[in-house]
């Protein structure tokens, strides 16, 4: 009979101890998880408030440097349009003057081929108002075909008389088309730099021709 009771007693120890094991597997799993949940590395991460208004900043100065573009190419296509209609008027002076701001326009957009073209042309009218208030076509065609040097110098002093009177349309020019070479030459090459250096020419004969009076 006691050897029935201690029989009894290991086959209870027994089950005792199995039911606290799996306890206490049971707490160590529940405590694993309640890490996890804890665990900020396993949390979805959130964007911040100010990363969400730096985005938003990047956007919103995106759109005003588009806009800015689009607007500094509407006023430089009217400055273009301000040129034809002074040309159709025959107003040199005006046609420089919107060509200077087409010039301005030009640079703000960063497009400095553009803008030693504006330059350019704004040094070119001037010379064509040049020749359009002197008669210089005229006036040079007529002293080249004169035979006697009597003649050629009575007249020369002459011609430099009339190309004096708009002398100073071709000091502005000489100024515009220095400041398109300035640009060009920071440039490649190009018909742009053929066309800049031919009226730069013209101007600086045109002056020696007006200056030599003063050495004759």
């Amino acid at each position: 009979m006691q050897r029935y009771f201690i029989i009894i007693f290991v086959i209870l120890l027994i089950i005792g101890c199995n039911s606290k094991k799996v306890g206490s597997e049971q707490k160590i799993e529940e405590s694993h998880k309640n890490e996890e949940k804890s665990d900020p590395s396993l949390v979805p991460e959130q964007e911040t408030e100010a990363e969400k208004a730096t985005e938003q900043e990047n956007v919103n100065l995106e759109d005003n440097l588009i806009e800015d573009e689009a607007t500094l190419w509407s006023s430089y296509r009217s400055a273009k349009a301000a040129v034809k209609e002074a040309e159709s008027d025959n107003d040199f002076e005006k046609q420089a003057q919107y060509l200077l701001e087409a010039a301005e326009y030009a640079n703000a957009l960063q497009r400095f081929e553009i803008e030693a073209w504006q330059y350019n042309n704004a040094g070119f009218v001037l010379i064509e108002g040049f020749k359009d208030k002197t008669d210089y076509i005229n006036v040079m065609t007529k002293l080249n075909n004169l035979k006697l040097k009597s003649e050629i110098t009575q007249y020369r002093k002459e011609a430099r008389m009339i190309l004096n009177n708009e002398k100073e349309l071709l000091l502005q020019a000489s100024g515009y088309l220095s400041q398109a070479k300035e640009i060009d030459d920071n440039l490649e090459n190009s018909s742009r730099t053929t066309t800049i250096t031919s009226n730069i020419t013209f101007v600086n004969d045109v002056l020696r021709f007006l200056n030599a009076d003063e050495i004759e």
